[in-house]
C-alpha cells in the first residue's frame, strides 16, 4: 500500500518545489525591478559569488575521477563540479575570516 503512494507523493513534492522556486524567483525579480537601487548590493554579491565559482571551476582539473569505482558513477564533470564547490567554499570562508579579523582589529584600534 505504501509503495503505491510513494511514486505520486514524490511527483507531487517535485511539483510543489518547482512552484515554490518559481514564486521565489518571481518575487525576487519584481523586487529588483521595482527597487533597483536597494537591490544593487544583492546583485553585486550574487555576481561576485558566480565569478568566484567560475574561477574555481576553470581552475579545477577533475582528473581525480579515475580513483573512484565505475559503479559510483563519478565522471570527470562531476569531479570538477565537486572540486569547484570545495574551492569556492574555501575562498568564501577565507574572505569571511579576513573580513571578521579586519572588523575586529579596526574596532580595537578606534
Amino acid at each position: 500500500m505504501i509503495e503505491s503512494l510513494a511514486g505520486p507523493a514524490i511527483v507531487l513534492t517535485y511539483i510543489m518545489i518547482i512552484i515554490s522556486v518559481a514564486v521565489i524567483i518571481g518575487f525576487a525579480a519584481v523586487k529588483v525591478a521595482t527597487n533597483f537601487k536597494q537591490s544593487q548590493n544583492t546583485i553585486i554579491g550574487v555576481v561576485l559569488m558566480l565569478l568566484i565559482f567560475f574561477i574555481s571551476y576553470s581552475a579545477s582539473s577533475g582528473a581525480d575521477y579515475i580513483q573512484y569505482k565505475a559503479e559510483m558513477g563519478i565522471t570527470e564533470t562531476k569531479s570538477k563540479l565537486v572540486n569547484a564547490g570545495l574551492v569556492t567554499f574555501l575562498i568564501t570562508a577565507g574572505i569571511a575570516i579576513v573580513s571578521i579579523l579586519y572588523a575586529e582589529i579596526s574596532k580595537a584600534i578606534k
